[in-house]
Parts: C-alpha cells; sequence; structure tokens
C-alpha cells in the first residue's frame, strides 16, 4: 500500500512517500515562510517520481502540531483537502512524537524538544517498546528549566532543535541525561507511524481531525481580555 505523509508544522518541513513501511520518497525545503507555495509541487514530485496518480493512494499522515501555527494550518487544510476529494483515509501525528520515533532504537525515555520561542519549547515524553508509541508526558509548552521539572528520575534522550538550543540547561539541571544534535524533520517517521496505525484501522475521518496547537496563537493572545490569564 501507498502512504503519503506531509508536514508543514515544523521548520523542517517536507513530504514523504512510502510502500508498505518502507519510505521510498522524501522532498524537503526548510523554508517555513513557503510551505504554502510549495506543498502541493513537493507532493506532485514524489507521486511522479514513482509514476503515481493520486488515486492510487491508499492513505495520508499528516502532522497536527505542535509547531507553527500558520505551518499547522497550512498541512491540516492539504491534507484534509486531499483526503475528502480522494475519499482516502487519514491518520493525524503529533509532531512530538513523530520526532521522539525517529530515536526509537534508544532504550532511554524519549524527550523531543521543538523550540517554541519566548524562551519556551514544545516538549513531551515517549517510551516507544516496539512498533508504537507509549506516551509518558502528554505535549505542553513551558520555558525548559520548568519542563525538565517534569521528568521522572530515569535516564532521558532528549532530542530536537529545542534539545540542542537549550543544551546548557539540560546539562546543567540533569547531567545524567543524553542531548542529540539534530534538526525536527519527521516525514519519514510520519510515513512508519501512519503505515502502523493505517494497518490497525487507526484512522480519522478529515473533518474530525483536529490541530494541536498546545498554546494560543500570538494573535488569540492579544485579543485576551485585561486581566485574564492567557
Amino acid at each position: 500500500m501507498y502512504l503519503l505523509s506531509l508536514d508543514t508544522a515544523t521548520n523542517s518541513g517536507g513530504v514523504a512517500l512510502s510502500r508498505n513501511a518502507e519510505v521510498v520518497s522524501v522532498w524537503m525545503c526548510k523554508t517555513p515562510m513557503r510551505y504554502s507555495e510549495r506543498v502541493i509541487p513537493w507532493i506532485e514530485n514524489v507521486l511522479d517520481a514513482h509514476g503515481l496518480r493520486p488515486h492510487q493512494l491508499d492513505a495520508l499522515a499528516v502532522a497536527l502540531g505542535p509547531g507553527s501555527f500558520t505551518g499547522i494550518r497550512i498541512g491540516m487544510a492539504t491534507a484534509k483537502a486531499l483526503a475528502q476529494s480522494l475519499e482516502k483515509p487519514l491518520v493525524g501525528i503529533s509532531t512530538l512524537e513523530a520526532l521522539a520515533y525517529r530515536y526509537r532504537w534508544s532504550d532511554r525515555l524519549i524527550v523531543p524538544w521543538i523550540d517554541a520561542r519566548r524562551q519556551q519549547v514544545f516538549g513531551a515524553a515517549y517510551r516507544i517498546p516496539g512498533l508504537d508509541t507509549e506516551e509518558v508526558l502528554p505535549p505542553s509548552v513551558d520555558a525548559p528549566a520548568r519542563w525538565l521539572k517534569k521528568l521522572p528520575e530515569e535516564r532521558c534522550l532528549l532530542v530536537g532543535d529545542g534539545a540542542e538550543f537549550y543544551r546548557s540547561t539540560i546539562e546543567a539541571e540533569r547531567p545524567g541525561d543524553q542531548v542529540l544534535a539534530g534538526d525536527n524533520q519527521i516525514v519519514e517517521s510520519l510515513c512508519q507511524l501512519g503505515y502502523f496505525r493505517y494497518t490497525r484501522g487507526r484512522t480519522s475521518a478529515p473533518e474530525s481531525l483536529q490541530a494541536l496547537y498546545v498554546r494560543p496563537s500570538d494573535a488569540e493572545i492579544g485579543q485576551t481580555p485585561q486581566g485574564a490569564r492567557p
């Protein structure tokens, strides 16, 4: 079966195509400000490279966030429109979960961090005992030092651009933990997790899939009434 994955929520966005569980094509572009104009050509290029037409896809997977608000909306709108027009099932996956899945070989608790700006990180924690993930801490946003206090007392592996950016904070607060430098590329993981869940019937109707923003947008914060907490 063919599955197309799509990520425009992170700063390492792109699309990937998998045949069964094997990723056969990846198209990436680290230009978040241009995702809206490039996402459809990405999809066309990946399909054309394998002589496929959109109706030959069996399913789609999309990054739900957290990440860029505009990017999340671009990816969700594109994936939902394709799934509806093609009448194909859709799998929604957290950016943090997909990022953790890249490091499923580790026997540590995997803690993906994505830089959320404002001196904050989007983070979560997962164990990956097999082909699927086990959520230990759900996605949330906080200052790095406060986020680290949520972690259990066990060896952790912190990954993603947020972990690299705040490496000194991690090393000072939790010297026994490991930090791996790397970007936020997740399109291959979206394919792999998407295939696993599709084959087990864990899909969503496009109209029911919800984005995972974690925090309100800057516009929503600006509209918060005086005296209220955003």
